[in-house]
């Protein structure tokens, strides 16, 4: 039954991830259901370490700021409650914590991606297909639903004024989770593997695709640092290699090289570039102006007005500093080192697949930073994920001692 729970929340995070169709939360209330059943038979054991860091960090804190935010801050109330659903997440912890073997956690998370991946990859022919028959306003139509029920972007990439060549850009607004997927996936099937990286590519989003690279290559040269050079690493490492190759080579001799200057343009100036440098800078001076700002935040779901957008605007792309804002830098700083606790905690297990899972972790949380993502169940999901299997780890060791005396 865990299983198959966990494996529902999965496909309800890819088929609905903003909520709206109620999906995530009618497996979420099946959970909760699930879990209190459990409760009453005594069959939940949460470590007391649990209760007491994550119950604080990601419980009664939040609960905290949502009566600040609301009494002090004057944030309207259902505003500032859906700011804070991502923390629901955690609901999955001790269902997972019933998931053995624990490696099967992370297993089921990357066939959910590798479907996402497919899925990803379907919507891109099927938009061309579409867009060869001459139904552009079908393409629209389906772009302004998506949008419309927070499922991400659909429609068609623009690479700018000078440019009319039809590309579809598919970006759901899980993406960023190909990225822990691909590193996870380094000790994986090949098949899946190349999907995954295949899928990222067409997502044209310079953040998916540089972070990704970055946590693969991690992954990688970090066992022959260590001194373990690795055939199967090797081999992913040359299927990478291939696709980007294939994939740079096709778009240049096709006469669509711009493609690539587009995305490299994303690391340099750019207009998207210039809105993020707006946001920080208006963040860092509200920040600085203000000391209870500062050290509280200014109301979780609150809006401020950016230089980058030149309007008032809530839930920017920076997300570390959307975190500070909304929640101050005393939480900030309390978030920050508990993803840098698991991230060490993942590293220290000598288990590898732990070490995959720790660099995907980390490396997600640098991405989110380019995306509104940090407080979400997407990232969410993430630390859950880590938080089990190291607690999973932790029973194992015990398991095995206790079996020696």
């Amino acid at each position: 039954m865990p299983q198959v729970l966990y494996a529902l929340f999965l496909a309800a995070m890819i088929i609905d991830v903003g909520g709206t169709f109620g999906l995530k939360y009618a497996v979420f209330a099946i959970i909760i259901i699930y879990l209190l059943v459990n409760a009453a038979t005594n069959r939940i054991k949460v470590p007391c370490s649990f209760i007491i860091i994550e119950g604080g960090l990601f419980c009664i804190a939040p609960l905290g700021f949502l009566i600040l935010a609301i009494a002090v801050f004057s944030v309207e109330p259902a505003t500032a409650v859906r700011e804070l659903l991502p923390f629901t997440t955690w609901l999955l912890y001790p269902l997972l914590l019933q998931i053995l073997p624990k490696e099967r956690i992370s297993s089921y998370f990357t066939t959910a991606l590798f479907f996402g991946a497919l899925l990803i990859v379907v919507m891109f022919c099927v938009t061309y297909l579409y867009h060869f028959l001459g139904q552009d306003e079908l393409i629209s139509k389906i772009g302004t639903f998506m949008c419309e029920y927070n499922l991400g972007y659909f429609g068609i990439k623009n690479f700018g004024e000078s440019v009319s060549f039809f590309f579809p850009n598919i970006y759901p607004r899980w993406a960023l989770l190909l990225i822990p997927a691909a590193i996870l996936l380094m000790r994986g099937h090949v098949r899946k593997f190349a999907l995954v990286i295949f899928a990222t590519i067409l997502t044209t989003s310079t953040a998916a695709i540089f972070f990704m690279l970055l946590g693969l290559l991690w992954a990688s040269f970090g066992c022959v640092w260590r001194g373990k050079i690795l055939k199967v690493y090797l081999k992913r490492v040359m299927i990478l290699s291939l696709i980007l190759l294939f994939s740079a080579s096709i778009t240049y001799l096709l006469g669509h090289g711009y493609i690539i200057e587009f995305i490299a343009s994303k690391f340099g100036e750019s207009t998207s570039t210039t809105v993020k440098v707006g946001h920080i800078n208006s963040i860092l001076a509200m920040m600085s102006e203000n000391l209870i700002i500062l050290l509280f935040g200014m109301g979780v779901g609150s809006s401020f007005w950016s230089m980058g957008a030149n309007h008032m605007v809530s839930n920017v792309e920076v997300s570390h500093f959307e975190l500070m804002r909304q929640f101050g830098v005393l939480y900030a700083a309390a978030f920050f080192s508990y993803v840098l606790l698991l991230f060490v905690k993942l590293h220290q297990l000598r288990d590898e697949n732990g070490r995959l899972l720790s660099i995907g972790l980390i490396v997600l949380f640098l991405a989110a930073g380019t995306n509104p993502l940090l407080i979400s169940p997407i990232f969410f999901l993430m630390l859950v994920i880590s938080r089990a299997y190291i607690t999973l780890t932790a029973r194992e060791k015990q398991s095995s001692t206790s079996g020696l005396i």
